[in-house]
């Protein structure tokens, strides 16, 4: 660790848990295991109808690093994570989620970054993820990088990081995700935004993301996947109901992309997308063309900017199909 982090800032590992009763100790094992020490561990149990807040209790037992609190109804992972938000006493929160397993140094190569990237900046407004193994139900592993893993100077950021969010545009490198399992930033970033938006079962991620670049947030990365990622399954991981929250999630930023000149076109790209991941080929090659006669230049950027994520779009189509019954 870099002798700047003289100060040895407080961070609160926040894990969300429902039904997670087979899953959540070694996402608890992976907190404990973190190199940085000046933590605590704050459990969020949404409501769950399984064991899972025995076997988080029985995990701690008396770690006085740990807190456990519960809610009386499920209210979804935005509603948790606000929660852990509010509860936390860290300086700085970083998320973990309840079937995932985090690399004893993530918390410490996370901070490192974050305080070397507002040194070098001069500002406080900067998040930071890591790259994560992604391992699917039949073994098959899939590395999903994230961005700003390279200089400092030329971290993404602003208006470019949330166009690539909304429409694809494509940044200076690689396109790759932002998700909240692998997220690491200050606590008073995440109350400036006012949180994750709890109308959103899904999603809530990347509207948050796309909130924090349009208020001219920076994004810093690290290129090691310090995440493996289990893709579990779930009835809110169906597509039809990522179709619903993806489509509410655009919707909260319509006045950006009317001003922009893309609303229309990223709505009807949205259906067109998930027609694909749910099957429906045929669906999906008319209002393909149907999209092209009508924005024939959108269309084609679109298209263009897709491409190289073509191999992990194939993966995920693939996992829905063969899990939810796609056509």
């Amino acid at each position: 660790m870099n002798t700047f982090l003289y100060d040895s800032p407080m961070v609160t590992i926040g894990i969300t848990c429902y039904n997670a009763e087979e899953t959540i100790e070694r996402a608890i094992r992976s907190a404990l295991e973190q190199t940085w020490k000046n933590s605590e561990v704050l459990v969020v149990d949404d409501a769950s109808t399984d064991h899972s807040v025995s076997v988080v209790q029985a995990q701690i037992r008396e770690d006085i690093r740990f807190r456990v609190l519960t809610t009386e109804e499920n209210r979804g992972v935005a509603a948790a994570r606000n929660r852990i938000v509010s509860e936390a006493e860290g300086e700085f929160i970083a998320f973990f989620d309840d079937d995932d397993i985090s690399d004893p140094l993530r918390i410490e190569k996370q901070l490192e970054r974050i305080i070397a990237c507002e040194l070098e900046l001069g500002t406080k407004t900067v998040i930071c993820h890591t790259a994560r193994l992604q391992v699917f139900p039949g073994g098959e592993q899939y590395y999903a990088p994230t961005i700003g893993t390279g200089e400092i100077n030329a971290l993404p950021f602003g208006v470019a990081v949330a166009d690539q969010m909304l429409i694809g545009r494509p940044l200076p490198e690689p396109v790759a995700a932002c998700p909240t399992c692998s997220q690491m930033a200050r606590r008073a970033v995440y109350l400036k935004q006012g949180g994750f938006n709890e109308s959103l079962r899904r999603s809530e991620d990347t509207d948050f993301n796309v909130r924090f670049a349009l208020s001219g947030g920076y994004f810093a990365g690290i290129s090691e996947p310090l995440v493996t990622q289990t893709m579990t399954f779930t009835s809110e991981k169906r597509v039809e109901e990522e179709r619903y929250f993806a489509h509410q999630w655009l919707k909260n930023h319509q006045p950006y992309l009317d001003k922009i000149g893309w609303y229309r076109h990223a709505i009807e790209w949205l259906d067109i997308k998930f027609d694909y991941l749910s099957g429906h080929r045929k669906r999906f090659i008319l209002r393909s063309l149907l999209l092209f006669f009508k924005f024939p230049v959108h269309t084609v950027k679109r298209l263009i900017w897709a491409w190289p994520n073509r191999e992990h779009s194939r993966k995920v189509s693939d996992w829905h199909g063969e899990h939810y019954g796609s056509p």
